[in-house]
């Protein structure tokens, strides 16, 4: 739930109010304007001064909501004036801070007429950054442009290959850039392509070495410092650190070294000896999570053999089951009684999880995929 809130003056809140009766208001006056005149020619003083006092305080109340409609009339046609000086069609073509825009492009410009948004008329590329750009463009805001900066685009659509940063990239696809110093962070590689990435050496330490990743895949950077791969598709198998990575699978790196790769043989990881074609996730160098392929043999991890196809992410620091999720038609078997789907355990303790098949517990019979607990497993008596 959201603890975001929006809180109004007791004078705006009656204000609004009277805004949404003014109909009634409104009928109200005239019925009271009505009564008013035909006492006033029946001469009836009494009543006409109560008829007259009711009337200028129901007049009152109708100028209020009158006012409130007025001024929300006002606001929106001074949006509307502002909307047309900032985001508008070009009739023609027209340059703006440097950009060639064609004609029938839409264009969004701040206050300064500098434009953060473009959206190229169908057919019509625009010249930004040494390469060109079709549909919509989105621009690095202004207050955050610098001259050092590599570029002007956080994002757009690229209607030719183009070598963007040294990068080589598709046409048709995505390309985004960093907010601040617009150094490429995104898109799809035109050709395989060696790029620098940061790994584990082993000793602590970390040491930069070059990566090939494939053609027409896409590829992510970390631009803190300096740029460095975050993601790509190894276009052959690699060794990073100590782990082989298939080529034709995603890795993914980060400060601390390799995250995430799909081993390309059968090896020991850390503690355990994994199959071919499992796909290993790291924290700090440290195993945490497995996903195990269909031809993977049986793991035992925290006293469970398990089995193909199941996802175990350990506990931190300690080659302890935090959680398992086991295929449907597979099971581990757990003090007698065999479980699937996703478990959750408290560094290798059961804590709770599904039957895989009819259970017997208390002589009570439980279906398939009924919830299980620690305290269950306890008392169930194995039919």
């Amino acid at each position: 739930m959201s603890d975001i809130s929006i809180s109004f003056p007791p004078w705006v809140i009656a204000w609004f109010l009277l805004g949404e009766a003014t109909p009634f208001i409104t009928l109200a006056l005239i019925c009271l304007a009505a009564a008013f005149f035909f006492n006033r020619s029946t001469r009836r003083t009494a009543r006409i001064r109560w008829l007259k006092w009711t009337l200028i305080i129901v007049c009152g109340l109708w100028l209020g909501g009158v006012s409130f409609w007025a001024a929300s009339l006002v606001d929106r046609i001074e949006t509307e004036i502002y909307q047309a000086r900032h985001h508008y069609r070009l009739d023609k073509a027209a340059v703006l801070a440097g950009i060639e825009i064609p004609a029938g492009s839409w264009v969004w410009v701040d206050e300064d007429g500098k434009p953060y948004e473009i959206e190229a008329a169908n057919g019509a590329t625009v010249a930004i950054d040494g390469a060109l750009w079709r549909g919509e463009i989105r621009l690095i805001p202004p207050y955050n442009r610098k001259t050092a900066d590599r570029g002007l685009i956080k994002s757009a659509t690229l209607a030719a290959d183009a070598t963007i940063q040294g990068i080589p990239c598709r046409t048709g696809t995505l390309v985004e850039f960093s907010e601040y110093g617009g150094d490429l962070q995104h898109c799809t590689l035109s050709h395989q392509t060696a790029v620098s990435a940061e790994i584990d050496d082993g000793q602590g330490g970390t040491r930069t070495m070059n990566l090939a990743c494939a053609a027409d895949r896409e590829i992510w950077f970390r631009t803190f410092e300096r740029r460095l791969l975050e993601r790509c598709v190894l276009a052959a198998t690699t060794t990073i650190g100590t782990i082989d990575c298939a080529g034709g699978k995603e890795i993914v790196l980060s400060g601390d070294g390799l995250d995430m790769c799909t081993l390309a043989s059968a090896q020991r990881v850390g503690p355990f000896d994994l199959s071919a074609a499992t796909r290993v996730s790291f924290t700090q160098g440290r195993v945490d999570e497995i996903d195990m392929p269909l031809s993977s043999a049986p793991l035992r991890i925290s006293g469970l053999d398990l089995p193909p196809r199941t996802v175990v992410h350990l506990c931190d620091k300690l080659s302890e089951v935090a959680w398992l999720l086991v295929p449907d038609d597979s099971y581990v078997v757990l003090g007698g009684v065999k479980l699937t789907g996703r478990m959750k355990f408290d560094c290798g303790k059961f804590q709770y999880g599904t039957l895989f098949e009819a259970t017997v517990l208390g002589g009570r019979q439980l279906p398939r995929g009924a919830t299980m607990s620690q305290g269950d497993l306890v008392e169930l008596s194995p039919p």
